[in-house]
């Protein structure tokens, strides 16, 4: 990863002092390769886990509201669904919000003419468990990837690289949790995250 970072530092320093098409291409390349890289490390050594008791609304409000400015750009609209009782969960909160983050910008990718997101939160299983759930009304998931999503490197994605929902199962895993992706009966995907109320 070291060399990888001297590699782009040249090649800024570089395009910094004669500017072209061809550097420029060059760093998006560069880039692109440290996204794997980043990604395969958090899935072959994922390290330790810090937990604490946590506020899940709290999290999913910081996150939503750190996407807030893109969100309106893209003409997205969040409806927030919180239950207001919800116990204090052990969570990784730096982890946990990587997490949502990477859902939601799936969600949003899939969205590039705006629509709309419901994320809700509630109890199940006789309250041993708080569930999130995300769903959007994009055009959906290709079926022939469904079962695959989590996958690593299963994307539909011209861009992507298929790591951040194979890193999000592993957060939430670690977390004792599931996670699933349904399609809608109508139009779009849920992402249904379920996590202990005790660790």
């Amino acid at each position: 990863f070291r060399s990888l970072a001297a590699v782009k530092l040249r090649t800024q320093l570089l395009h910094m002092r004669a500017p072209s098409a061809d550097l420029q291409t060059m760093l998006h390349d560069i880039e692109q390769v440290e996204i794997v890289v980043r990604g395969l490390l958090d899935l072959a050594r994922p390290g330790d886990i810090s937990l604490a008791p946590t506020d899940v609304n709290a999290v999913v409000g910081g996150v939503l509201d750190h996407l807030d400015l893109q969100l309106g750009h893209r003409k997205i609209e969040v409806v927030r669904s919180l239950a207001p009782t919800l116990p204090a969960i052990p969570l990784d909160v730096d982890r946990v919000r990587a997490a949502l983050l990477n859902v939601l910008g799936n969600a949003m990718d899939a969205m590039p003419d705006g629509g709309a997101i419901t994320v809700s939160t509630g109890l199940r299983d006789g309250e041993r468990a708080v569930v999130l759930e995300i769903c959007d009304d994009c055009v959906g998931v290709d079926p022939a990837i469904l079962d695959r999503v989590f996958d690593p490197f299963v994307t539909s994605k011209r861009e992507g690289v298929g790591l951040g929902l194979a890193n999000t199962r592993a957060t939430v895993e670690r977390h004792g949790g599931t996670i699933t992706l349904t399609a809608r009966e109508l139009r779009g995907t849920c992402v249904t995250i379920v996590l202990p109320v005790s660790g």
